[in-house]
């Protein structure tokens, strides 16, 4: 009795906030990530948007979770909801699709250890909805800055490996809840001016690339949210150069179309051929590349197989 009363008390070190919806597919090994960090010092807490699927279901099989089932207002609205509910010391956002790689915990205490640090970030290992890849993609933030650039490489901030202290989240304010593909990085925006980002070499998270994200389906979209929330800022880069600005701006545009039309070839041709219509539009000149006849022979690969 008194173990159950300690634990119902207890303050947990981490706070692990799940959006979801109908993510039935992949939210065990979500799940069962947080679990095998063997760190007795988090709360689960998954905000489900009324899924049809077997989300549910899962998550009963997992006493320790909070799972609330109840409508709302997009992915936004569920991690707000979480942030409100959390009452531990480090802030984790992890999506009901990606998981945490084995350790992490155990490097975010030691980062978290020094009461300076509010932020850190890490890497995550990308892998494709077909088991494909694996591949390490790092961290990368110098100057909040490069954040206004929202069509380049300049910054790296991967959303499921950014960890953050109460402070820091209550001082930066909710995530807006008018966004639904660059929520994460408009908060980091409002974060980096409060404070410092610590970064850890080494990978904190796995994403995983699922064809069904509404960010991959819809990738032209999350770009144009991107460009509401930082081309009123264009002014604090450009330094007097806005028509060299919108130059890069299209040529990494152009390039980002292209990148995302190579990899939707072999089973999104339709959607891979509107990718080449945009990065035709941004960068003309990209048509010389031996990207583009490489994009058509995936497209011709699939329809042949």
């Amino acid at each position: 009795m008194l173990a159950k009363t300690f634990l119902a008390f207890h303050v947990p070190f981490f706070s692990v906030i799940t959006p979801s919806f109908n993510q039935g597919s992949y939210i065990e090994t979500c799940i069962r990530s947080i679990l095998e960090q063997n760190d007795p010092g988090f709360e689960h807490l998954i905000f489900d948007n009324c899924s049809k699927d077997t989300t549910a279901e899962i998550a009963s099989r997992y006493p320790h979770i909070t799972f609330i089932s109840e409508s709302d207002r997009g992915q936004s609205h569920a991690v707000n909801k979480g942030l409100a509910a959390s009452r531990g010391e480090i802030i984790c956002w992890l999506n009901s699709d990606d998981e945490y790689e084995p350790g992490a915990f155990t490097a975010l205490r030691e980062a978290f250890s020094d009461p300076a640090v509010q932020v850190v970030f890490g890497d995550v290992r990308q892998i494709e909805y077909d088991g494909r890849g694996g591949e390490v993609a790092h961290g990368k933030f110098d100057s909040r800055l490069d954040l206004i650039r929202w069509w380049s490489s300049r910054v790296k901030l991967h959303q499921p490996s950014i960890f953050f202290r109460r402070e820091a989240a209550v001082k930066s304010g909710a995530v807006r809840e008018d966004l639904h593909y660059a929520m994460d990085y408009e908060l980091w925006w409002r974060m980096s001016g409060l404070f410092d980002f610590r970064y850890i070499p080494r990978v904190l998270a796995v994403q995983h690339r699922q064809p069904d994200s509404k960010t991959i389906r819809s990738w032209a979209t999350a770009l144009a949210e991107r460009k509401r929330i930082f081309s009123p800022y264009y002014s604090l880069i450009d330094k007097g150069n806005l028509p060299g600005l919108m130059r890069e701006k299209r040529r990494e545009l152009g390039r980002s179309y292209l990148l995302q039309a190579y990899a939707l070839a072999p089973t999104r041709a339709l959607d891979a051929a509107r990718m080449l219509v945009m990065s035709f539009r941004e960068r003309p000149c990209g048509i010389l590349e031996m990207r583009w006849p490489g994009i058509f022979t995936r497209m011709f690969s699939r329809k042949s197989n």
